[in-house]
């Protein structure tokens, strides 16, 4: 149970810092706000399952991650009680994230049969690509800036959970989105989507992560087995003996 609790400690401190945003956004425009809240509670509890479930080191450094983001917002945000307890639990989930009991609780060695390393940062930068996007487009925000922002995650869902389509809607739909609508953003957030677009498209056309999302086993493929292993039925009609030979 101890691994668990500790790997929660981010997320609750990534809702109040949602909450406090919402009250008060300081500088930020309330597109903004809604980008770098997206962004944060998606990557955190992504961040948190990875961890409790498979006790994966992508799940840990993720939220690594998002533990520095949320400091960052303590500079953004104005002072007040509630800046005061999400950067309290900001702090413990700190100390939590980084405490022996949870490192001990992460798997040593990667999982044999799991995916490629590209297929698991590709989802991850589009589930919180809303976070910097938000923080560039400052007191600004574009209706470009919402799209090319709230449909990233949509994309990584797309992709994660290998919908029709999912394979061109990270190496193509959204990469073209995020280049094609950088021209009607103010010039920060158009830096973050043209570089955003590119990477995740580069990283999308790496063979490994189109094995991943459509893997080389298929449905009603033949694949050889030792004769031993065979029901004898299916060696008879075929006529063979025991050994795969021909039967005489």
């Amino acid at each position: 149970m101890t691994v668990p609790l500790l790997a929660c400690t981010p997320l609750v401190a990534a809702l109040l810092w949602a909450l406090a945003l919402g009250v008060d956004g300081g500088p930020l425009a309330p597109g903004s706000v809604l980008l770098v809240v997206t962004g944060l509670l998606g990557l955190t509890t992504v961040g948190m399952v990875g961890v409790t479930v498979t006790g994966g080191r992508w799940a840990y450094r993720t939220l690594l991650v998002t533990v520095g983001a949320m400091f960052l917002l303590a500079v953004v945000r104005p002072i007040d009680v509630l800046w005061g307890l999400a950067l309290a639990s900001n702090l413990i989930a700190a100390i939590a994230v980084l405490s022996p009991a949870l490192i001990a609780g992460l798997r040593k060695l990667p999982v044999a049969t799991g995916p490629p390393a590209r297929a698991v940062l590709l989802p991850l930068l589009l589930i919180g690509f809303p976070f910097p996007l938000g923080i560039s487009a400052w007191d600004e925000t574009s209706p470009g800036t919402l799209l090319v922002g709230l449909s990233a995650p949509l994309a990584a869902l797309w992709f994660a959970r290998v919908f029709p389509g999912g394979l061109y809607a990270v190496r193509i739909i959204w990469p073209a989105l995020a280049i094609g609508l950088s021209f009607t953003q103010w010039w920060a957030p158009a830096i973050v989507s043209v570089i955003s677009g590119a990477v995740v498209g580069v990283l999308a056309w790496h063979p490994s992560v189109g094995v991943a999302f459509h893997p080389p086993r298929e449905v009603g493929t033949v694949y050889p087995i030792p004769p031993e292993l065979a029901p004898r039925e299916v060696l008879d009609s075929a006529e063979l003996d025991e050994h795969g030979r021909p039967s005489q």
